[in-house]
């Protein structure tokens, strides 16, 4: 199983690295890239703008990450261990991020390493279901076309790789006892609250996107940046470089191409959009330097640990 799951990633990345070599020399063109990141980084309202939806999105994640382990537990020390993941993800070529994100509330000494695992793994499924639910509504309200075979291959896909989890006895003992502790917290008043926080932090983050495109000749909609941002977001299984580089710019790349966005402007737009998010990453992490310093060893520590 553990050789499956490796040729099932690997094949996905070799997919998607050779799909991103292939894009960079038919759409790279440096002097256009600078001059539209010239022209974008010149409009300080748009900036401005981006910052505060993307900090609201990971606020609300955050929000909704405490209520689902514990309201009495402080804000922040949800707030700095997503943080925490969004950096690391960014300087790191594995996505280590969900380890750290665990360890840091785990180090609060107020709930198990256990616990605070599969927390953060309930919060990733939520993350990953209402993305794949978005990038599903929109193919069908916003009129994409979308062949039979892909429907049928995705399907297949998800099977099989919830097949290959389940078949692992300790994983699917996790899942089934996660599952009813889940359940219980969801399908409740403050159940729905907690996903709807999510759906708007999707939401929200979907601005960047949609504020990017605004400097292009495009008709790309907020509704439609919404799809395209759920997209390759959900594409970011296939994570293998700092910050998913590669990844991120051939799934919105072909994101946008289903819109009709020109080749070299899709492109250039994910090259804009995701440098961004590198530098708010970058800046977060001077802040957790600053407010919440961790050792180095002991994030390598939480990288080598998975259970108890």
């Amino acid at each position: 199983m553990h050789q499956m799951k490796r040729y099932v990633q690997w094949g996905g990345r070799v997919i998607v690295g050779v799909c991103f070599i292939w894009l960079t020399s038919i759409a790279f063109d440096l002097s256009y890239i600078l001059s539209e990141m010239k022209v974008l980084f010149h409009n300080g309202w748009i900036l401005l703008a981006m910052t505060i939806a993307y900090l609201s999105a990971f606020l609300l994640r955050a929000k909704a990450w405490q209520m689902y382990v514990d309201e009495r537990m402080p804000f922040k020390r949800f707030v700095d261990g997503l943080f925490y993941s969004l950096f690391l993800n960014h300087l790191l070529p594995i996505k280590a991020g969900d380890l750290i994100r665990t360890g840091y509330l785990a180090s609060s000494n107020q709930v198990s390493w256990k616990s605070a695992l599969e927390s953060v793994i309930i919060m990733r499924i939520l993350d990953l279901l209402i993305l794949g639910f978005i990038a599903l509504a929109g193919v069908f309200y916003l009129g994409m076309s979308i062949s039979y075979l892909f429907m049928v291959g995705l399907i297949v896909g998800g099977a099989a790789l919830l097949g290959l989890i389940l078949l692992k006895e300790k994983w699917r003992k996790v899942i089934f006892s996660q599952a009813k502790q889940a359940g219980s917290i969801i399908f409740s008043v403050k159940g729905i609250v907690l996903v709807l926080l999510i759906v708007v932090s999707w939401i929200l983050e979907a601005v960047i996107v949609f504020a990017v495109s605004t400097q292009f000749e495009t008709t790309l909609t907020f509704l439609k940046s919404i799809w395209v941002n759920s997209f390759t977001i959900a594409g970011q299984v296939f994570h293998f470089s700092p910050g998913g580089i590669g990844t991120y710019e051939s799934f919105m790349s072909f994101g946008l191409r289903a819109f009709q966005v020109p080749i070299k402007e899709a492109y250039t737009i994910a090259i804009l959009t995701h440098g961004y998010k590198f530098i708010f990453s970058f800046v977060i992490g001077f802040y957790l330097i600053l407010s919440a310093p961790i050792s180095w060893n002991t994030i390598k520590l939480w990288m080598k640990r998975k259970e108890d």
